[in-house]
């Protein structure tokens, strides 16, 4: 088993992947910020509600709440599009750097906020960055990797986000709003001093017909090995000048090749499985979501216990993606998620008609648990890398902007009207919704994604197109 892991994190050749390591940690950096915003309404929302700790001695009204809680994934939504364009006009190290200015500029203003309206329009502004992160990551990382390790470093944002979440909880109940912002600077400002020593991606330099500068990229990524850069260009010119449109492609061209749509309509799915079965309401409402349960925990404790389950789930993610496989690892999450979602359902349903369900009072904790492990192991990182696998070069620029624009609208919509859904449905109905959800996409997910591990680009879209496999001379269109 250990040499599977270690064959599987590349430490049997080390020299020519650590700098993959390296520059993939480096670019995931600024993830830990990510954490930290998506994280920050959990603990801090108690602090608003009071009026010693709120920022203006005015408690948040449930509707503020809301916002706080919702309006990053709104400035995500209106950004996503700018970023797609971003990242494949100016390259992934320009919108490297504009993804983490924004996040700078809104912790600042809650840093020196006077009222709830600054909160707010720093949260929209910080959003703007969360819409940046996950388009450069996906795509750079995606695109630098070796074939055999980009599941595990495609992996390593989700694993990173909950590092930042993990702190935010931790940090953020002790200190003041101000200082959780200033503290929260340090993360943005680290990624763009560490990120400026990364080379462009090879694929952006290659689609903008610099092979030299390409090379070179190869060449450090590679560990200095002239023959092993030559060769990932090589392969890398062949896939992008053998098909008949190597520029971007629009929303026609995406959808008259059937290769390209159905990565499409994979991506479209997975972000509404990702987003309506509950996760990003589950991140933001965390504490309150276990006061509603009655669990004896505390809030606090019961959140910290929360994020280090996420924790665990992102790591084996990492290690087990090119082990086991991105459908195995997404059908068994998702079945897990759903039958824990479920057990809660029952257990709120059963609260609900006043029996008395102490004799299993820890069951809240281990459901949303079992549910979070499951959903960061699952939908939640293997979103980006079987996005960041199955869409072709030319078509990543619109695809990334549809796709992130839809993932976004849906966060905004299951977080903004939570507490609306929850006076509709109950907080039981809610989550039997999520785990009708949770259960859906593992049908889809047996049914219609194909197995990218270990695989090269080139073969995947084969599949995808149809193709038998010896052809790579041609993409059948429908």
């Amino acid at each position: 088993m250990l040499d599977v892991v270690s064959r599987t994190l590349g430490l049997g050749s080390r020299s020519t992947r650590l700098p993959q390591y390296a520059a993939a940690i480096v670019a995931n950096v600024v993830a830990i910020g990510y954490g930290v915003v998506q994280g920050w309404a959990s603990p801090s929302l108690p602090l608003l509600r009071s009026v010693d700790t709120a920022v203006d001695a005015q408690p948040v009204t449930v509707e503020q709440e809301s916002w706080l809680g919702s309006l990053v994934f709104l400035a995500a939504l209106v950004a996503s599009p700018v970023y797609s364009h971003i990242n494949h006009s100016l390259g992934r190290k320009m919108a490297g750097y504009l993804s983490a200015v924004p996040m700078i500029v809104g912790w600042l203003l809650v840093t020196f906020a006077t009222s709830v309206t600054h909160l707010l329009i720093a949260r929209f502004i910080m959003g703007i960055s969360l819409s940046g992160i996950n388009v450069f990551i996906t795509m750079y990382v995606g695109e630098i990797a070796e074939d055999n390790i980009r599941g595990a470093l495609g992996n390593l944002r989700g694993l990173f986000c909950d590092i930042g979440i993990i702190i935010v909880y931790l940090v953020a109940p002790y200190l003041t709003i101000h200082n959780t912002g200033a503290a929260s600077l340090a993360i943005p400002v680290l990624f763009l001093f560490c990120y400026f020593w990364l080379p462009e991606s090879p694929m952006f330099l290659m689609g903008k017909g610099d092979s030299e500068k390409a090379l070179d990229a190869f060449m450090w990524l590679r560990g200095g090995d002239a023959k092993l850069a030559q060769d990932e260009l090589s392969k890398l010119n062949y896939m992008m000048t053998s098909k008949s449109n190597v520029q971007e492609m629009g929303i026609k061209d995406l959808l008259s090749v059937r290769g390209t749509r159905k990565a499409l309509t994979i991506a479209l799915v997975l972000a509404t499985v990702q987003q309506f079965s509950g996760m990003n309401v589950v991140f933001s409402y965390c504490e309150t979501i276990f006061e509603m349960t009655g669990n004896s925990l505390s809030p606090y404790v019961s959140s910290i216990v929360f994020s280090l389950v996420n924790l665990l789930g992102s790591l084996c993610s990492c290690i087990l993606a090119d082990i086991a496989g991105r459908r195995l690892i997404l059908i068994t999450t998702q079945v897990l998620q759903g039958i824990s979602l479920g057990s809660l359902g029952v257990y709120l349903f059963l609260r609900h008609l006043n029996f008395d369900v102490t004799v299993v009072g820890v069951l809240p904790l281990v459901c949303v648990s079992v549910y979070c492990f499951c959903v960061v192991a699952g939908p939640a990182n293997m979103f980006y890398v079987v996005l960041s696998e199955t869409l072709r070069p030319e078509a990543r620029g619109i695809a990334m902007s549809i796709t992130s624009s839809f993932l976004w609208l849906l966060a905004f919509l299951s977080t903004k009207f939570y507490s609306t859904l929850v006076d509709l449905l109950e907080p039981h109905g809610c989550f039997w919704l999520f785990t009708a959800v949770s259960f859906a996409g593992a049908i889809f997910t047996f049914f219609q994604i194909p197995e990218t591990k270990n695989r090269s680009l080139e073969s995947i879209l084969r599949e995808l197109n149809g193709d038998p496999p010896e052809d790579c001379k041609s993409e059948a269109s429908s």
